[in-house]
């Protein structure tokens, strides 16, 4: 009686992401995926370069533990049928729907989230911790969140279903987004990992800097209300427009690295991460911080004249400026960024715009509208026409100017720091 032959082992995956990795842009460069060694066979690596081999009869075993990590971006895999590394996501070829209709289930269950928070927006529950003008910023905040920006991907989705029912597409846009996040993660993002902290530090101090002894309800309005600590660091630091006009400049800089509120602060520190890898990777980490210090200081001026005499703070005209420079590169250099970004920024000044009408009785629009004017004007006057985006290199002047507004910005949270902790240094 002869043994019976083991069974062939499970080659997990396939190789059907190799035609879209076709040289065309940076991001779809094979020299972007690196070269596995020649014994490797199964093998899992994280972004500390940890490696976790598998035997070839372990496919099974290998897909199970791919598919629990999948979404790790930092997570690479090694199958025998590839000779590189490459993004876990890919392992899992998507399924096609040809010409079948788009689907609208989440469109619908968004649409029904949007209007349940618009209700609450036009008539807060008594129920809530927070009253009056913070009641109705926090609502807006979630509203914008989990309703609008919700329901604008969906939208969003379901346009692109219905208009490419190309029988490649979820293949196509899957590589495109997939090795774009990750050419993004070649590119160092420390610069905005430290400003985030600055900010977040900045905004602690705010709340909690005075030393006081705070009930859970006094906490909770300080997070999400402002309440009297927040208040008083914005007389102090803040853009309170008499006490500029009195001679007091460096509040156009200081405002925009203070918050009102923990919902305020993760709003724009999101927007500032997302937005600020995506310019670092297209003109560099000093360019970015020239369009953000700008963008302030613009949103700042644009404030003191044209929004009254209420006072001002939040990063938010950086943030835009960051948004209109971006604008501009699109419009110029429409082959710089993958279709899914492109919606992704012209779908956040469309909800930028809705945020600012809807919150006009306490959201300071000239602010929003002076960065972005600012940092358009910079993706003008910098971005040259003649070549492509990512292959721009900054003058030196200009990357001496960035990193200079780097350090301004920490200049002004080192300031606001000593000024709301009593320090006297000066």
């Amino acid at each position: 009686m002869e043994p019976t032959p083991p069974k062939a082992p499970r080659s997990p995956g396939s190789t059907w992401f190799a035609p879209y990795v076709d040289e065309s842009k940076p991001w779809r460069s094979r020299s972007l995926l690196p070269l596995k060694p020649e014994d490797t066979h199964l093998a899992l690596r994280d972004g500390k370069g940890k490696v976790a081999s598998f035997d070839q009869n372990e496919g099974e075993t290998f897909e199970k533990e791919v598919r629990t990590r999948a979404n790790d971006l930092d997570l690479s895999v090694a199958i025998p049928a590839y000779d590189r590394w490459f993004p876990a996501i890919l392992l899992f070829e998507p399924r096609e729907r040809g010409d079948q209709k788009p689907r609208t289930d989440g469109l619908w269950k968004a649409l029904a989230l949007t209007f349940l928070l618009s209700w609450f927006f036009i008539s807060p529950p008594q129920q809530l911790p927070i009253h009056g003008p913070q009641a109705k910023m926090f609502i807006l905040l979630g509203l914008m969140m989990f309703g609008i920006m919700p329901l604008c991907s969906e939208v969003v989705r379901w346009w692109e279903d219905w208009r490419d029912r190309t029988p490649d597409r979820n293949k196509r846009r899957t590589v495109e987004l997939v090795l774009f996040d990750s050419w993004l993660g070649t590119f160092s993002s420390l610069v905005i990992k430290v400003t985030l902290v600055l900010l977040a530090a900045v905004y602690l101090l705010q709340a909690f800097g005075n030393g006081q002894n705070l009930t859970i309800n006094q906490i909770i309005d300080t997070l999400f209300g402002g309440g009297q600590g927040i208040w008083n660091s914005v007389m102090k630091a803040a853009l309170v427009k008499h006490s500029v006009m009195a001679g007091e400049w460096w509040r156009l800089i200081t405002a925009g690295v203070m918050h009102g509120s923990i919902l305020h602060i993760y709003f724009n520190g999101s927007a500032l991460y997302f937005l600020g890898r995506v310019t670092v990777a297209m003109v560099g980490s000093a360019m970015l911080g020239l369009v953000f210090l700008a963008s302030i200081v613009g949103g700042s001026v644009a404030s003191l004249y044209l929004s009254g005499g209420r006072p001002s703070v939040g990063a938010s005209g950086g943030v835009m400026g960051i948004l209109g420079f971006l604008t501009v590169i699109l419009v110029l250099h429409k082959a710089s960024i993958p279709q899914r970004y492109k919606v992704s920024l012209l779908q956040a000044i469309f909800i930028m715009t809705i945020f600012g009408a809807l919150g006009a009785g306490f959201i300071d629009n000239a602010a929003h509208g002076g960065g972005f004017l600012i940092g358009a004007l910079l993706g003008v006057v910098l971005v040259p026409r003649n070549e492509r985006a990512w292959e721009y290199k900054a003058p030196k002047a200009i990357q001496i100017l960035g990193w200079a507004s780097w350090a301004t910005l920490a200049a002004a949270c080192f300031h606001v720091t000593q000024l709301l902790l009593g320090w006297n240094l000066y």
